[in-house]
C-alpha cells in the first residue's frame, strides 16, 4: 500500500474542541481481553473510585480513555451513559479516544481500517497516533502519521501524536547535547504534522522517549523538562499556527512523577500539560494517586 500525501487545509466548517489546560491520558494497549477492559472503565468511573468525583470538580481538567478498538464501542456507550446530554470536552472531562484511525477520513473500500468518521459517530474525541510499536511493528512513517492527524482534524476530533527519539541521554556529557539531539530527532516528527492539519486545529503531542517506553522508569525530569521547552520552540517556529497545541508526557509514566514526589521534589508538572498513562495505570488505586497529586498541584 502506497504512502499517503498531505496538505494544510481550510478548517473554515470544522469545529473543534477547546482543551482545558490540563489532561490526563490512559491507552490499555492490547494488554486486556474485553471483559477486563469494560470492568476496568466501569472501575474508573465509579464512585467508590474516588477519581470520577476530582475530575468532575476540576474545571480545568479533561479525563481521556484510550481502549482498544474490540471494546471502543461498548466503552463509547459506558461513557455517554455517564455523560450530560451533549458531551464534549468543553462541558464533560470524561473522553473516549481510538488508538489509530485510517489516513481517509470517511466510509469506503478500506477492508480492516478504521475511519474517523466511524469513530467520530461513537463519541470519540482524542485518536492516537504515532505510536513508537506502530512505527516498529506496523513500519508507520512521519507521512502516513501527518496523513491520520489531518484525516482526524477534518473529522473534528483532537490528534493525539506520540513523538519520541531512539536513544536514551549518555550517562555523561553535556546535557545540553542530549536534549539537542532529541530535538533534532523530533523536529521531522513534529513539522511533519503540524504541516498535514490546519492552522487552526488542536494537536496534542505525547512526548515518549522510545528508550524509555517499557522500563522500569521514565525518563529523569531534568532531562525532559528542557526537552519540552524545545518541542513547544519548533512549535511556535510555525508562524501560521493558531490552534491550540499541548505537550503531555508519556513512557512510564506513573504515581509521583507530576508531583516531584519520586524524585525529590522536582515535579514534572511545571513543565508539561499532562501525562500519558500506560501500564502504570492498569491498577486503578495509581490512577487514583495521580489525580489526586494533579489536582491538589492545579489548586495551590
Amino acid at each position: 500500500m502506497s504512502e499517503p500525501t498531505t496538505s494544510t487545509t481550510s478548517s473554515n466548517t470544522t469545529l473543534y474542541p477547546i482543551l482545558p489546560s490540563t489532561l490526563l491520558l490512559i491507552s490499555t494497549k492490547a494488554y486486556f481481553p474485553p471483559s477486563r477492559t469494560i470492568q476496568y472503565l466501569q472501575s474508573l468511573l465509579s464512585p467508590s473510585s474516588g477519581i470520577i468525583d476530582k475530575i468532575l470538580t476540576t474545571p480545568s481538567l479533561s479525563f481521556t480513555f484510550i481502549p482498544d478498538f474490540l471494546t471502543i464501542h461498548p466503552c463509547a456507550t459506558i461513557i455517554s451513559e455517564r455523560a450530560s446530554p451533549n458531551p464534549s470536552l468543553n462541558d464533560w472531562p470524561i473522553n473516549l479516544g481510538a488508538q489509530d484511525c485510517f489516513w481517509e477520513p470517511s466510509y469506503g473500500p478500506y477492508t480492516g481500517c478504521i475511519v474517523p468518521a466511524a469513530l467520530h459517530s461513537l463519541g470519540v474525541s482524542v485518536v492516537e497516533l504515532g505510536h513508537a510499536e506502530r512505527r516498529r511493528l506496523l513500519s508507520e512513517t512521519d507521512s502516513t502519521t501527518g496523513a491520520k492527524a489531518a484525516a482526524v482534524c477534518s473529522s473534528g476530533m483532537v490528534p493525539l501524536v506520540c513523538i519520541g527519539e531512539l536513544q536514551a541521554p549518555p550517562a555523561s556529557g553535556p546535557m545540553s547535547m542530549a536534549v539537542g539531539n532529541a530535538i533534532r530527532q523530533l523536529t521531522p516528527q513534529i513539522i511533519a504534522v503540524l504541516n498535514a492539519v490546519p492552522a487552526d486545529a488542536p494537536v496534542i503531542f505525547a512526548y515518549e522517549p522510545v528508550w524509555a517506553i517499557g522500563a522500569a522508569e521514565p525518563a529523569g525530569v531534568e532531562y525532559v523538562g528542557p526537552v519540552v521547552e524545545g518541542v513547544r520552540t519548533v512549535v511556535k517556529g510555525i508562524k501560521a499556527r493558531t490552534g491550540q497545541t499541548k505537550v503531555v508526557y508519556g513512557g512510564s509514566a506513573g504515581p509521583g512523577l507530576w508531583s516531584g514526589q519520586t524524585n525529590g521534589g522536582n515535579g514534572l508538572g511545571q513543565y508539561v500539560d499532562g501525562m500519558f498513562l500506560g501500564r502504570f495505570a492498569h491498577e486503578v488505586s495509581n490512577v487514583k494517586k495521580v489525580v489526586d497529586e494533579v489536582v491538589s498541584s492545579m489548586k495551590e
